[in-house]
């Protein structure tokens, strides 16, 4: 996860001398505005390649 300019939640988290990325995370949401989003998308994502992948194959030969 990264700030909208790019840096790590880790990195931060480290420079500010917290004890975790989840209190950086806390005291400081407004620099992941978007993350719920990505990662709301990319659990569909997921989802979707998932139960496309367990599709039933067709099998046009016969």
């Amino acid at each position: 996860m990264s700030t909208k300019h790019g840096e790590s939640v880790k990195t931060v988290s480290e420079r500010l001398g917290h004890t975790n990325a989840a209190m950086t995370l806390n005291s400081y949401p407004h620099l992941w505005p978007d993350s719920e989003e990505r990662t709301r998308a990319a659990v569909d994502k997921a989802y979707a390649d998932q139960s496309a992948d367990a599709q039933p194959q067709v099998d046009e030969a016969a």
